[in-house]
């Protein structure tokens, strides 16, 4: 018996994927999957769609089942030997098929994206009921944090086991959440200040600029942002790039993307020279990095962006313009 696990969050595709996967195969869900199992039908290709039995009594159905193929969907994770495992990696929309500021608060998540920016009821109706209590704890504890990290969870009371189950089902992504689920959730009340000092001794300087700035603490964060802001910027550029502290940090940093994008462009690795070419822009936007990312664009056939980014230049002269004219009268 061949088993394959689609295991999601609602709203990542399972169902349409497995369908164009498995157009042979006997569909079963909910109740009628749980009747398939405990009648012990038998069919070559099965889809159990959430089928309603215990995770125990579904092991001891697949030790005996004559089934070749089973298909398994499920909004929890579900381990099983040598089993085939698809996930949100595989389920997600491409970052080419949505917009970037989309993509950048979904993650591809292909319900989320499409219900962008109207998604909070639907993160609130569907998403969190489907997860276990320790995880919508989870979820909701770290809504207005940073990085989940498993220390940290039980620094705050947290259970981290649920760090796997919230991975697995695609709500983390490399250890954090995805934004449009944590800006839709209410938090819990959390020791902002006991987590903002856990970031900045291990390694996550942005979260805890984040939280200083969230407490009011204007002084800590000023000599965070001192001290590293260089780190803070490569973790955070959109958010920190305009930062009145760190703008001749932005800048620089800005520079070596703006060169890097160059070379790659010089290469025609444009979807690389385009990456560096936006975080130069989000860390300095001038003429530079203007040009380049319009550049790029252009190549990438992406007429309308590029225009914006001329259109954007043409304001910065006319902006600079306007303040040499002050100065001198």
């Amino acid at each position: 018996m061949r088993l394959t696990v689609v295991a999601a969050a609602p709203g990542y595709g399972k169902t349409e994927t497995v369908r164009r996967r498995s157009r042979q195969a006997r569909w079963c869900a909910g109740e009628a999957a749980a009747d398939f199992i405990r009648t012990r039908r038998w069919a070559p290709q099965v889809v159990l769609d959430e089928p309603s039995v215990p995770p125990d009594e579904l092991r001891e159905w697949l030790k005996r089942t004559p089934c070749e193929q089973v298909t398994l969907i499920t909004r929890t994770p579900f381990e099983w030997e040598n089993s085939e495992q698809i996930g949100p990696a595989e389920l997600a929309l491409a970052e080419s098929a949505v917009a970037p500021e989309v993509y950048r608060a979904t993650l591809g998540w292909p319900a989320l994206a499409r219900r962008w920016p109207d998604h909070e009821a639907y993160v609130l109706a569907t998403v969190l009921p489907a997860l276990s209590a320790k995880a919508r704890h989870l979820v909701t504890t770290f809504a207005r944090l940073g990085p989940v990290r498993w220390a940290l969870c039980v620094e705050l009371g947290v259970d981290p086991a649920a760090i796997v189950e919230l991975t697995r089902l695609g709500v983390l992504v490399d250890g954090a959440l995805v934004p449009a689920v944590a800006e839709s959730v209410e938090p819990v009340a959390v020791n902002y200040q006991r987590a903002a000092n856990w970031y900045a001794r291990n390694g996550h300087p942005a979260a805890a600029a984040h939280l200083h700035d969230r407490l009011g603490q204007h002084r800590s964060l000023a000599t965070l942002l001192d001290e590293r802001g260089s780190e803070i910027l490569q973790a955070e550029p959109r958010v920190f790039g305009k930062h009145p502290l760190l703008r001749n940090k932005a800048r620089a940093l800005a520079a070596v993307h703006v060169e890097r994008a160059n070379e790659l462009f010089g290469q025609a690795r444009y979807p690389e020279a385009l990456k560096h070419a936006d975080l130069a822009v989000q860390l300095a936007e001038d003429h530079e990095s203007l040009l380049i990312r319009g550049r790029v664009l252009g190549r990438l056939g992406r007429l309308e962006d590029a225009r914006a980014c001329d259109v954007r230049i043409d304001e910065l002269r006319s902006r600079e313009q306007r303040a040499r004219a002050r100065r001198q009268g």
